[in-house]
Formats: C-alpha cells, sequence, structure tokens
C-alpha cells in the first residue's frame, strides 16, 4: 500500500536512495491511495529494481501521480545541474574539491521521466465502491477518503493460511469533513486490522469558517498596506482549493483591485485535472459549476507560466503570490521568500502541514533569520499558518473515523505521523475508544493472524 518518498530532512531524503528492504520483483500490487509525493514518489524507483505487477488506484489519481512524478523528476534533474555547476566553479578554487565523482555520487536524479513512462503502463484503475476479486485469496473495495481528488481508503478481505478471511483497512491520508470541493470522508463499519494515519494527530484544526475569515481579513491587511501575500500551495488540491475561497472574496466584493498570481505551472495543470472529474465534487462546487459559476476562474485571477513571468512579479507591490512547494523546499516559492520575508508589510501564509527540517518549518518556528539558497534573509514579514486548510483530518476527526469500527478491530497500527505525535495518537486512542493500538518502527514486519 503507497510507495512514497521521504520528504524534509537530508537525513529523511538519503532515506530514498536505499534499497527496498524487500525484493520489488516479487509484489504483485501496488494499492496506491493517492497522488501526493509522500505516497506515490518512489514508484519509479520500484519499477527501476523489478517491479513488474500492477498499480491500483483510481483515474484521477493516474492523472495526477503523472504529472506529480515528473515534475519531480525534472526538478531533481535541474537541482543536480545547478549542483554540478556550483561544484565545479568551487573547484577551481579549491584542490579539496577536485574528486567531484565523490560529491556528484548521492545527487543524482532518483528517476527521470522514462522510468515514469515505465510507472504510468502499470495502473489499473477501477471506482469508488466496486469489490474487485483480484485472486482466489484477495478481495478489496475503495472508500473515499476524502483527501484529495481521488484519494482512497482501502478495504481488503485476505485468507489467511488458515484459509480464514481477515478484513484490513488501510485509511491513506483522511480529509476534513466539510470540504469546499472534496467530498467528505467515507466510514467503513468493521475491520480485523486498521492502518491510520496520524499526521495532525496532537491537534485540533480551527473551523472552515473561521479560517477563511482569518484568510480574508489578512488579505485586507495587505490591501490596507499594499504588501504582498504569498502562499507556499501544494500543487495538488491545496492551490485549487484557495483558488476556490479566492474566487468567492472577489465575487463578492469583498477584496477588490488586488491581483492573484498563480506562479505554479505544476497546478496550472492539476487544475485541469480537476476540471476532468466534477462528478467527484462536493455539493458545494457541484452546485456553483450547475449555475454556470467556474470556482476555479475570476478576473483577477493570473496564471503565469514562463520563468521571466514569474521573475516580473518581484516588482509587484500588493498582491496575492500563490506558488510551490508547499513546505517551501524549492519551486518557485523559495525566490518570492527572499523577495519579500524581509519586509514588513508581507504576509506569509502557510495552508499544509510542514515536516521538519523543511524551509518551512523553520520560518513557522521563528527561525530568524532565515538561510534560504544560501542566502541569510531577515524575517520582518507576518508569518500566518491555517490549519483549517488542511487536507488532513485533525485528531478529533481521526477518532471520529475510527468510532465507525466500533470494537472490531484486534490492533490498529498508527503510522504516517511524527514519531511523537503517533506515539501520543496511539495512547489516547487505547484510552478512550479502548482499541489495541501499535506505533510500527521503519522497516519491521509484524506478523498478523
Amino acid at each position: 500500500v503507497d510507495c512514497g518518498a521521504f520528504q524534509g530532512s537530508d537525513k529523511l531524503d538519503k532515506l530514498n536512495r536505499e534499497p527496498f528492504p524487500f525484493n520489488p520483483a516479487e509484489l504483485d500490487f501496488v494499492f496506491l491511495t493517492h497522488a501526493h509525493y509522500d505516497h506515490c514518489g518512489r514508484l519509479p524507483l520500484l519499477t527501476k529494481q523489478g517491479f513488474k505487477g500492477k498499480i491500483i488506484a483510481t483515474a484521477p489519481t493516474k492523472d495526477l501521480t503523472e504529472i506529480v512524478l515528473n515534475d519531480a523528476a525534472y526538478l531533481q534533474k535541474e537541482d543536480f545541474e545547478r549542483f554540478q555547476a556550483k561544484v565545479k566553479k568551487r573547484a577551481e578554487h579549491e584542490s579539496k574539491w577536485a574528486e567531484e565523482g565523490v560529491l556528484f555520487e548521492n545527487r543524482e536524479p532518483l528517476f527521470d521521466e522514462n522510468d515514469v513512462l515505465d510507472v504510468m503502463e502499470k495502473f489499473e484503475l477501477y471506482k469508488y465502491g466496486e469489490y474487485v476479486k483480484l485472486n482466489d485469496d484477495i478481495e478489496f473495495r475503495m472508500r473515499d477518503a476524502g483527501h484529495i481528488l481521488g484519494s482512497v481508503s482501502y478495504e481488503l478481505w485476505v485468507k489467511n493460511e488458515n484459509g480464514r478471511v481477515r478484513k484490513l483497512v488501510f485509511s491513506g491520508d483522511i480529509g476534513q469533513p466539510g470540504e469546499r470541493i472534496i467530498r467528505d470522508p467515507d466510514y467503513i463499519r468493521e475491520a480485523d486490522y486498521v492502518w491510520i494515519e496520524s499526521t495532525y494527530g496532537d491537534r485540533l484544526h480551527k473551523s472552515k469558517d473561521e479560517t477563511t475569515l482569518e484568510l480574508l481579513s489578512i488579505l485586507k491587511e495587505a490591501v490596507t498596506y499594499r504588501g504582498n501575500v504569498i502562499i507556499p500551495v501544494f500543487a495538488v488540491e491545496r492551490a485549487q482549493e484557495i483558488i476556490y475561497e479566492l474566487n468567492l472574496f472577489y465575487e463578492k466584493g469583498l477584496i477588490k483591485d488586488f491581483p492573484v498570481y498563480l506562479d505554479s505551472p505544476m497546478a496550472n495543470r492539476v487544475l485541469k485535472v480537476f476540471l476532468k472529474y466534477p462528478e467527484l465534487y462536493d455539493e458545494d462546487a457541484r452546485l456553483l459549476i450547475e449555475k454556470g459559476d467556474d470556482p476555479f476562474e475570476f478576473k483577477d485571477l493570473h496564471f503565469t507560466h514562463s520563468v521571466d513571468d514569474s521573475k516580473r512579479l518581484a516588482d509587484l507591490h500588493g498582491g496575492v503570490i500563490m506558488a510551490g512547494s508547499g513546505m517551501a523546499t524549492g519551486g518557485r516559492v523559495v525566490h518570492h521568500l527572499i523577495n519579500n520575508l524581509f519586509k514588513k508589510n508581507t504576509h506569509v501564509v502557510f495552508v499544509g502541514y510542514q515536516v521538519k527540517g523543511t524551509l518551512g518549518r523553520r520560518i513557522l518556528e521563528g527561525v530568524n533569520p532565515v538561510r534560504i539558497r544560501g542566502v541569510e534573509v531577515d524575517v520582518k514579514a507576518h508569518i500566518h499558518s491555517l490549519g483549517g486548510f488542511s487536507a488532513h483530518a485533525d485528531e478529533r476527526d481521526l477518532r471520529y473515523w475510527l468510532r465507525s469500527f466500533g470494537h472490531t478491530p484486534i490492533k490498529v497500527f498508527v503510522v504516517h505521523g511524527e514519531e511523537d505525535i503517533s506515539i501520543g495518537f496511539a495512547s489516547n486512542v487505547r484510552e478512550e475508544l479502548r482499541l489495541d493500538t501499535y506505533v510500527p518502527h521503519l522497516n519491521e514486519t509484524v506478523i498478523l493472524e
């Protein structure tokens, strides 16, 4: 289930280059829950190392995965070329840098566009709610996880060695109820074993209405003082969610004459995928479309495409710039932060989870000055974190999702969270829901009954 990339610190990134602790050639299926990079990012490596099976997914997940992996391949190539140029330049002045091959060894791209093509040929697509019998031992059904377009929680019925069927449920990433575009997550009634994510297992989000009003007040202050609002966005789902909310602000006249720039070619491509699947939207977005109102378009919204278009935004005095990456680990938002963090009238708005070790996390934690691309940048801007825009369920939502199982699970495995958060959430579930919980370790093997 899933084959994502590690994200965050250099230590975590090194894990992406380690061989899998199993033989990929022996795998028959990968059940892909959704297209975020931390869930699909090592599929090309799996294929390069011998995987020849099928990747089970929804149609939107396949479309989005292709965009995400191709973008990652391009960025890795770009970063490697930048690193090569830097090392060669330094080697001209320092003899100790002469053995460049050693320095290049762990910087080469993990995969390229051809590797992505190999991955895309392995997809096998299904719809929500279908019971699918893969073979005599495995049956599965996809349920809507409510996280991003096409995201899935998996129900799997698997025969054990004694011929007894055990039901396994993998949450994937669970979304917040009440999202504007994405439907609410499905609730599953029973399982023998459950794997649940715990990204926000230690906190509660503000309500969507509170969060929306907070964003509106930030925009109004920026309009008053002619400052820029920099929003690092994840190209998949978060960018579209923010555009949806801004569309409502501008069409209702709450914000005027304050341009919005989506400076992310990847987010533009993702938006086209969203427009392909309106039948998967929640009621709010569907009603707008039925009225003839495109929720992803308004007159003050501009799309940048070329690098030159992006560079021209350095002269912007009063507007919104949305750019990737969502954790400010790379992409065009890095340059916008360099150009704007030192300004007192700038607002930087984080709308998603910031992993330890990322630039976004350092800024949120108050590091000042902050080092960006070798440059020390003073942080004088207003820094905001709007967790209510997260595509992840909070601690309360996660517990509510687990309550639907009653007391049927033999064990609940708490995964996909920072270690201390996962341990704390597992403890709370054990005490409040009386479920047997366990937080597995990396590469640990667990034997099920």
